[in-house]
């Protein structure tokens, strides 16, 4: 995530940077965060690749970012069917399949199989019919074998996966979502296809650092008593948090004032992860403990003198490294 936003930033005009960057993020967001900001990443890598399509020549380059085009419009496809945007599905697929009919006909295949493969998972998922997704001499072209894996990988990790797939409905499952910070959470965080223009960081956007100390407490204390989908919930409201602090912290907006949130990050890293330790994920365990020695170490003095600080210190020794 961090890698992806210091290359948006240093792109600035350089489009194709930029369609890289929202890819990675997109996949980030989708594999740990919010499905609606994984979409609009997608989404935004998609409208860049297309729009500048005519300028990829034909290299390496070409190959690589009509490929990851394709790729792109069949994870938003999954995400839109996912979340009940049926026209949305269909139109990904339909600019998706251009792209990878042309890459079929000059003898690279593996994105045509790849997205029919997800069509065929969100078909046969709906109970539709699955002929004529691709033309008939592309078709003829790719391995069945190929095919097959993708759908049963669009399955597993798109359209069966367990919820919450949003911050809303993380927020709806733990109970919170009327709560001040909850609401003001969300607005943070929600997707706004009308703000093209808008480059400010979601902490920067009407001073929402100050809302974040509230949020990640709640969290600390209640993921480690929460059960099932609840539990779901604090974990993806938690990782929300933990992204608006690490783009603040990289932007340098808590460069005055980390003594001020250090306590309160700090306890969300404890706590997701512990929480990840139970869930017997020792990476996410470990680059939660990372990130909490960086924290500790960038607040001290406070850190070395508070109470809380002490508290962080023996509790981060639990964590991998």
């Amino acid at each position: 995530m961090d890698q992806a936003n210091d290359a948006a930033d240093a792109a600035h005009g350089d489009w194709y940077a930029l369609a890289r960057s929202a890819a990675v993020l997109g996949r980030a967001q989708e594999k740990s965060g919010d499905a609606e900001l994984a979409v609009a990443a997608y989404d935004q890598a998609v409208r860049l690749y297309n729009d500048n399509s005519r300028d990829m020549g034909r290299g390496a380059d070409a190959v690589t970012g009509l490929a990851t085009l394709v790729d792109c419009t069949g994870r938003a496809m999954l995400l839109h069917h996912r979340q009940g945007r049926r026209t949305l599905t269909d139109s990904a697929f339909d600019v998706g399949r251009l792209f990878a009919e042309f890459l079929a006909g000059n003898g690279l295949t593996a994105p045509a199989s790849q997205l029919l493969g997800r069509r065929a998972a969100v078909l046969q998922h709906t109970g539709q019919p699955t002929s004529g997704l691709l033309d008939p001499g592309v078709l003829s072209l790719l391995a069945p074998q190929d095919t097959l894996r993708e759908a049963t990988w669009a399955v597993a990790e798109y359209l069966d996966f367990p919820g919450p797939h949003t911050l809303a409905e993380a927020l709806r499952a733990t109970g919170a979502e009327k709560q001040r910070w909850a609401t003001r959470l969300a607005g943070a965080l929600t997707v706004d296809g009308g703000r093209k223009e808008d480059r400010w960081s979601p902490t920067l956007r009407g001073s929402h650092l100050l809302l974040l100390p509230d949020a990640a407490r709640a969290v600390s204390r209640a993921l480690g008593d929460a059960t099932s989908t609840a539990r779901d919930g604090w974990r993806l409201t938690g990782r929300e948090i933990h992204m608006c602090y690490s783009v603040a912290s990289g932007r340098g907006e808590l460069r005055h004032t980390l003594g001020d949130h250090a306590e309160y990050w700090g306890g969300l890293l404890l706590a997701l992860g512990k929480d990840a330790l139970r869930a017997d994920d020792t990476p996410l365990a470990a680059d939660c403990g990372n990130w909490l020695r960086g924290v500790l170490t960038q607040a001290a003095p406070y850190t070395l003198i508070a109470p809380w600080g002490q508290e962080l210190r023996t509790g981060v020794e639990q964590l991998p490294g």
